[in-house]
């Protein structure tokens, strides 16, 4: 079990074939490595688990398991544990296996190619999920994901986000800055408080409730939703070239003298857009 005395934040490369990462960030000054068979006494993790190299140099700890080639399972597999400073920058690449962090990480890159993703905080992400499901309590700077199948939930962006999927769902709870995303599955935002811009060949589009800024949101063969809170005025762009658009905004005295206002360009193809009123929204700070 390898252990490194640090003074801060490290850097952290785990590059592992078939396994289950584990990454722990904690206040602590010390970097702790563990990798196991994820079968005990079975001969091959066991030897997997043996030919697994850790490397420290200059504030970088490298973790490396090599790939063995199976052509009737996944191959062998072991269980690799990392425990790190908080704010510690991590890159992991995991072709077959589910990874989990616990804690606050710094700007890192997550890529879970045939495995799911389970993840607490970071500053910036990177996530690439091809096959799996995804779920991130917090990114506090900027979000990008490349998304194949399944579903990728993020519950609270503060930065920029940068979203494409080809045939995976995307939810995210609040977004504070800018959402650009490109998709053929779903796309549903709780709370957008800035602006965004999305496109969808196949999902449906909802942002429950818009705070401010510009929407631009299009569709080809599903529903664009946008729910707009009371005493925000919104500018409305909206047409569907084989549905309908249904709005229940109505004058509403509150919004007229509002200096909040919200512009939707909502457009759909074969779909409905629909604008709703919802109730006046709770205060936020964004951060």
């Amino acid at each position: 079990m390898p252990e490194y005395a640090v003074s801060g934040p490290i850097d952290l490369d785990v590059a592992v074939g078939v396994a289950f990462v584990e990454i722990v960030a904690s206040d602590r000054t010390d970097v702790v490595i563990e990798i196991v068979p994820s079968k005990p006494g079975r001969n091959g993790d066991e030897s997997l688990a043996r030919d697994s190299t850790v490397s420290f140099d200059n504030g970088r700890v490298r973790v490396k398991v090599p790939r063995r080639l199976n052509l009737f399972s996944k191959g062998d597999s072991v269980d690799v544990r990392c425990e790190v400073p908080t704010g510690s920058r991590v890159s992991v690449e995991n072709a077959y296996g589910s990874v989990r962090t616990r804690g606050a990480l710094g700007n890192s890159r997550i890529v879970a190619k045939y495995g799911g993703v389970t993840a607490d905080t970071f500053a910036d992400l990177v996530l690439e999920a091809p096959y799996g499901n995804s779920d991130v309590a917090e990114v506090t700077g900027r979000l990008d994901v490349n998304a194949g199948h399944g579903t990728v939930r993020v519950a609270h962006v503060h930065g920029d986000a940068r979203l494409r999927a080809s045939h995976a769902s995307m939810e995210l709870g609040t977004t504070a800055g800018e959402v650009e995303a490109a998709t053929s599955g779903a796309l549903t935002i709780e709370r957008a408080l800035g602006d965004v811009t999305a496109r969808s060949a196949h999902g449906p589009i909802r942002i429950r409730e818009v705070s401010g800024g510009t929407i631009r949101l299009d569709n080809g063969h599903a529903d664009v939703e946008v729910g707009v809170p009371a005493g925000i005025a919104a500018w409305i762009d909206a047409s569907s070239a084989n549905g309908r658009v249904l709005s229940d905004l109505t004058p509403d005295p509150a919004a007229a003298d509002s200096d909040r206002t919200v512009a939707l360009h909502l457009h759909a193809n074969y779909g409905n857009v629909l604008i709703r009123r919802i109730a006046m929204p709770r205060k936020v700070t964004s951060t």
